[in-house]
């Protein structure tokens, strides 16, 4: 066995370790989806009505940009902190393929949707991601970020151009995390 090989072995290992850990304990709390969308779709309207409905000089559009970035970095720091202490307090919620490779994460999630099939000793760390990916903790954070870049560009601000940009880039963020999210549902419904 090479070192790359039995290094790829520990990493496995250790996965799966935290594999059982964490199919040991009850589920998290999932994540509502819909109310989160819901709460999302509201917000955009909102931020980008008011963009278009007052110039770059209002004072309205200015004070709806400072709280939809005040309440977006808010959401982002309260996830972080709430993951932090999550962590340190259920050693549970750790990611199960903290330690594995790109490659390896990669060939994981080809197995949660449904693209490959995992080998028997690889099963638990397959539904060990699925499930902490179903709870959907991380969709919120990546929600703040769009609320917080799409305030930033409908202040008028200078450079706003780029800030729809990067906006747009958390938006894409934000579909693909949603998708992830679904998809661990029905994998973990399935089983």
């Amino acid at each position: 066995m090479t070192d790359t090989a039995a290094a790829a072995e520990w990493r496995w290992t250790q996965a799966a370790e935290q594999a059982r850990l964490v199919l040991a304990t009850a589920p998290p709390r999932w994540v509502s989806l819909p109310r989160l969308a819901g709460v999302l779709v509201v917000t955009l309207v909102l931020l980008v009505g008011i963009a278009l409905a007052f110039g770059p000089d209002s004072t309205v559009r200015w004070a709806v940009a400072i709280g939809g970035s005040v309440a977006g970095l808010g959401v982002v720091v309260v996830e972080t902190i709430r993951t932090v202490r999550a962590r340190t307090r259920h050693p549970e919620w750790e990611p199960v393929t903290k330690l594995l490779s790109g490659r390896e994460r990669y060939a994981v999630e080809r197995v949660v949707r449904g693209r490959a099939v995992a080998p028997d000793d690889r099963l638990d760390v397959v539904r060990a991601t699925a499930r902490q990916t179903a709870a959907g903790r991380a969709v919120v954070a990546v929600v703040g970020q769009l609320v917080l870049f799409t305030s930033i560009a409908v202040s008028g601000i200078g450079f706003w151009m780029i800030y729809v940009a990067v906006a747009i880039a958390w938006l894409v963020a934000v579909v693909f995390a949603f998708r992830s999210v679904i998809v661990a549902r029905r994998y973990v419904a399935a089983r």
